[in-house]
């Protein structure tokens, strides 16, 4: 089967809106569907998904496509590997074809390093009376044993390592993946006698590990280093197994640890991910933003839990996310509170979560009018007024602080410091360029491809003023019979790429008038050529040329209502 019979099957079995509606909240906007854009941070939607096309642009980073586009743009993969995993998601089978792999072979190698070393921490669970011990101990059933496939990496130096040798692996190979570590006397493993929590991408790709000590050993909690395949401030665990809930619910539970996580699967509240050991990113919230508007951040009742979540209060602002905050009683997190009090206890818990305000001032008992200004700061970084708005007014009726001073300490805050220029606004969703005839031309012959050879037996490519527009008609010319400009958009060059995707899901005219679009196209263009010949004549004293203008003057005009 040819390459692109196979990416056509794909196409046919996947609907794009059900794609990216796993990792994007879209919403129907008249015939296209709007969500925010998970490829840059955005105050109000302009990530467009056209469900006649199949295909998506972004109308503020430009960013735009097919299926195959976004997965490679959203997973950092190559197209080979998109190939790859939606050929697994659609049921079509690959052929073994030298073709099929252009490009990261070294991904794909580090993928199923992670993968057997996955395979091989389940068994050692299995081996292992003291870890099978521990996480009968920890509350763990054997049902999230296997959904999230708990493992263990045995004590000792070098068992993982003649694991992977055994199957064939390098040592480089074995280093490149995050599991190995090289020291004075060799490699060794990086995780030994500790409880293994496999980390996966969003399509549930295991991409790192997280390993648990079991008693006192430092560190608590160690995860694989940052690989060509894993980026820690862009990944959060469990998350795979949440986007379902977390869009259903259209609430997000961020907590703390792995343990955190799997608990809170086990009594039902499977929306919960967490961060890696780390605070959390503004990668981490622009992806949560693109499922849900809500977020409520659990974290332990002691002193580092309250650090970490007022840490994330700027980021969540940010990103116009509607959050509040529970606080655990102190020595609680969720995995603890829950098997004390049960599902029902933590449920009453998270509906009396405590908003940003409220939060700020129960932590801070010291002086009243800085976390004043703190709040304050939160709201100048909020871009919906409205959120902001609400949230002044509660500062106001919290403090019982006037809130017209209030909002003139907010001017303050918002107005450029002297000397230096206002940051420019955020781009807002909008067009990337003037819509003009020659765009709406080949808006049209995109929308129907069967157009194309009348449209370019009445123009020349030469003529056409925008030199994408041109490039693109030109494509079209020498199109193979049964081919359309979709079908080689590959070759294309970014521009290119990008102008179609923006007029394929936005074509800027009805399409139950397409035939009047496409003259009245046509004539505008005729119009232009005359309006340059006129300045030709205007700027010359030759009779005969002037009386050639006239005589293409009147024989377009009695055509046309120009």
């Amino acid at each position: 089967m040819k390459t692109d019979r196979i990416l056509e099957d794909i196409k046919s079995r996947i609907d794009i809106i059900d794609l990216i509606s796993e990792y994007v909240q879209l919403k129907k906007a008249g015939q296209n569907w709007k969500g925010l854009c998970p490829f840059h941070v955005e105050k109000t939607p302009s990530f467009t998904v056209s469900q006649a096309k199949q295909m998506f642009h972004c109308f503020g980073c430009s960013t735009g496509g097919d299926i195959f586009a976004f997965v490679m743009k959203h997973e950092h993969l190559s197209f080979q590997e998109a190939l790859a995993l939606l050929a697994r998601k659609s049921g079509v089978s690959l052929p073994d074809a030298g073709s099929f792999r252009r490009t990261s072979e070294r991904d794909e190698k580090v993928r199923s390093i992670l993968l057997e070393t996955r395979d091989y921490f389940s068994l050692q669970l299995e081996r292992s009376q003291k870890a099978a011990a521990y996480v009968k101990g920890r509350g763990i059933t054997e049902e999230l044993l296997q959904s999230f496939r708990i493992g263990y990496a045995p004590d000792g130096w070098q068992n993982l390592l003649r694991h992977l040798r055994g199957k064939g692996f390098k040592d480089q190979e074995i280093l490149e993946s995050g599991l190995a570590v090289s020291g004075t006397k060799g490699l060794y493993d990086m995780f030994r006698n500790r409880v293994m929590f496999p980390i996966t991408n969003m399509s549930g790709t295991v991409v790192a590990f997280g390993g648990r000590a079991f008693d006192d050993a430092t560190p608590k909690y160690l995860n694989s280093p940052e690989t060509a395949v894993f980026r820690k401030s862009e990944t959060l665990f469990g998350l795979s197994h949440a986007k379902e809930q977390i869009r259903r619910e259209n609430r997000v539970l961020i907590a703390e640890g792995y343990m955190d996580v799997v608990i809170c699967h086990q009594f039902g509240f499977s929306n919960v991910v967490a961060p890696l050991g780390t605070s959390l990113t503004i990668a981490h919230i622009r992806k949560l933003r693109t499922m849900a508007d809500r977020a409520v951040l659990v974290f332990d009742g002691d002193a580092a839990g309250k650090a970490a979540a007022r840490r994330a209060l700027p980021l969540i602002c940010q990103n116009n996310f509607a959050a509040s905050i529970l606080v655990l009683p102190d020595q609680e997190d969720p995995d603890s509170y829950l098997k004390k009090n049960g599902a029902a206890a933590f449920s009453e818990l998270l509906q009396h979560a405590q908003g940003m305000i409220g939060f700020l001032f129960s932590i801070n008992q010291g002086d009243k009018l800085q976390t004043v200004r703190e709040v304050l700061g939160l709201i100048a970084s909020i871009g919906d007024l409205l959120t902001a708005d609400e949230m002044l007014t509660e500062l106001a009726e919290t403090t019982r602080i006037n809130e017209t001073t209030l909002r003139d300490e907010l001017k303050k805050m918002k107005a450029p410091v002297k000397g230096k220029s206002a940051a420019p606004p955020a781009r807002e969703a909008g067009p990337l360029v003037r819509r003009n005839e020659e765009h709406l031309l080949l808006s049209a012959v995109l929308s129907a491809p069967g157009k194309a050879g009348y449209v370019l037996s009445r123009i020349s490519v030469r003529e056409i003023a925008d030199k994408t527009v041109a490039t693109l008609f030109s494509r079209m010319a020498s199109l193979p019979a049964g081919k359309e400009l979709l079908d080689v958009l590959e070759e294309a060059g970014e521009d290119e790429k990008k102008m179609v995707t923006m007029l394929s899901v936005d074509p800027g005219f009805d399409p139950e008038f397409i035939d009047r679009n496409i003259d009245d196209c046509l004539a505008k263009i005729e119009k232009r050529k005359l309006d340059e010949k006129v300045l030709l004549i205007e700027r010359s004293d030759d009779p005969a040329l002037s009386n050639a203008f006239l005589l293409e003057k009147q024989k377009l005009l009695k055509g046309t209502n120009l």
